[in-house]
């Protein structure tokens, strides 16, 4: 086997017997006294591989290590720790700084022979193509201040790539759900790389999830085509509902640096979520510099990015195992009365409306006995479903036992919410459940709706619900299917 070998070691007699071993198994071999030189020679020399201790005066092998493996001109070059230390952390960090191999010095020759061969021959294959054109070889002037200089750049990124991920773990891992975890995590980013749009969104089997931050102001029409673009990435179905938040403003952009074309120079990074897709897309302020400057250190965050997501949406889960309603996806019992607390104490803050509307489906024990108990469940799903559907995005609900349905409608007067109570009567009977067996199964609901206007001051979410379920009794007694207080007359 042919090659160069650099042997660094402040040892002569070692590098006397590195170099006997080496020589006698047909390689070229370089020595170096120190890790200053040794960064020297490598960086001018360029060998197939290079063989250093780890303990020397000037620099010790691990700054060689980094100087090597961050340095374009031998980041290529394979590196083997031959030290007399045996113990793991030592092994461990040699490896985790870049290291392709590592021998304690009790090795045997024909040990070091086979890994110095694997190590030189893999190094051929990657070496990167000499300039055929002769050029000048800037490397060839390079003296042991520019050494030094190169070595401090590279802890200096070091150092800058450990904050950032640092920043990124400590923020994204206190958040408590994605679109938290997301926005810490996209804002850490901004501080680093200079974009005017960042983007994260995860697609799972049943939801998608978009968090956008906004630099600069973005006009409506292009935040619809970044939509779009994150839509297409995931493979998210058409019509399929995508949970999108966004900091930022919207607006006029003040340049034309985020309209039309431009969201063509989008960067897209795909994420390796557990059980999803995932994907990050940013839109650089100056792309020629993002290339230069920030693709490499946006390469060193994904995954960093991908764990503080990953953590996100496991937090979330555990949420909402212990909020949602299992069978329709809603809030359950426990989860909406604390809801209804807080929008009352907001409301009570604020001087605001509020009110809410209970929902019993109608015969629904008729449909268990006439069909069985999954018909009841899908129709307990799809009738959910469908009063969602008929919401405001503000409007919150929840299932408040057996087949009755809560709806807290925030800065909702009784008028209001009583038109609102014959949409969801009209969205539900406008929708029949299909069954597995073909059969159509109608829905209906009756309503009754309450406002906390109409009750004393310091009225209660018992309070308010008791007014309600009154009415909904009262729904049920004119002969169910209809809203309890009527709707206003003219009323839309």
């Amino acid at each position: 086997m042919s090659g160069r070998v650099l042997v660094v070691d402040d040892s002569e007699v070692t590098r006397a017997i590195l170099s006997r071993t080496l020589r006698g198994a047909g390689f070229a071999v370089l020595e170096a006294r120190d890790g200053a030189e040794g960064a020297l020679t490598a960086l001018r020399e360029r060998p197939d591989v290079v063989v250093t201790d780890l303990e020397m005066p000037t620099m010790d092998g691990f700054p060689l290590l980094r100087l090597l493996k961050g340095d374009p001109l031998c980041a290529h070059i394979p590196v083997l720790i031959l030290t007399s230390h045996a113990e793991a952390a030592s092994r461990f960090w040699s490896l985790r700084t870049g290291a392709d191999a590592y021998l304690t010095k009790d090795y045997r020759p024909q040990e070091l022979v086979a890994i110095v061969s694997r190590l030189a021959a893999a190094s051929h294959a990657a070496a990167p193509t000499l300039d055929a054109t002769g050029a000048d070889d800037p490397s060839a002037r390079l003296g042991p201040l520019d050494v030094l200089a190169r070595v401090a750049r590279h802890l200096d990124t070091s150092l800058l790539r450990a904050t950032v991920i640092n920043t990124l773990l400590e923020r994204g891992m206190a958040a408590g759900d994605f679109h938290e975890a997301g926005r810490a995590a996209l804002e850490t980013l901004s501080e680093v790389v200079d974009s005017l749009v960042l983007a994260v969104a995860v697609a799972e089997p049943q939801a998608a999830m978009t968090q956008i931050v906004l630099q600069e102001p973005l006009g409506p029409a292009d935040l619809d085509r970044l939509h779009g673009i994150l839509a297409r990435h995931l493979e998210v179905p058409a019509g399929a509902a995508m949970d999108t938040r966004m900091s930022g403003e919207l607006g006029v952009p003040s340049a034309a640096k985020t309209a039309g074309a431009d969201l063509a120079r989008l960067v897209r990074r795909p994420l390796s979520v557990r059980g999803a897709r995932g994907i990050l897309m940013l839109l650089p302020r100056e792309p020629q510099h993002f290339a230069l400057v920030a693709a490499d250190l946006l390469d060193d965050l994904l995954r960093p990015l991908t764990l503080v997501l990953d953590n996100a949406r496991l937090s979330q889960r555990l949420h909402e195992m212990s909020t949602l309603d299992g069978l329709t996806r809603q809030l359950n019992h426990r989860a909406i009365y604390e809801r209804l607390t807080e929008e009352l104490e907001r409301a009570r803050r604020y001087k605001a409306p509020l009110s809410v509307i209970l929902c019993d489906l109608d015969h629904f024990k008729e449909v268990n006995d006439t069909h069985g108990h999954l018909a009841g469940d899908a129709v307990l799903r799809e009738g959910a479903a469908a009063l969602r559907s008929c919401l405001r995005a503000t409007d919150v609900l929840g299932r408040y036992g057996g087949e009755e349905f809560l709806a807290v409608l925030p800065q909702v007067d009784l008028p209001a919410a009583c038109t609102a109570a014959e949409r969801l009567r009209q969205g539900l009977a406008d929708f029949p459940v299909m069954l597995e067996s073909g059969e159509r199964v109608a829905i209906t609901g009756s309503f009754g709706v309450a406002s906390r206007d109409e009750l004393a001051a310091h009225v209660t979410g018992d309070l308010l619900v008791s007014l309600a379920d009154r009415r909904l009794y009262a729904a049920k007694a004119a002969g169910r299917n209809c809203v309890r207080p009527r709707e206003p007359e003219g009323s839309a």
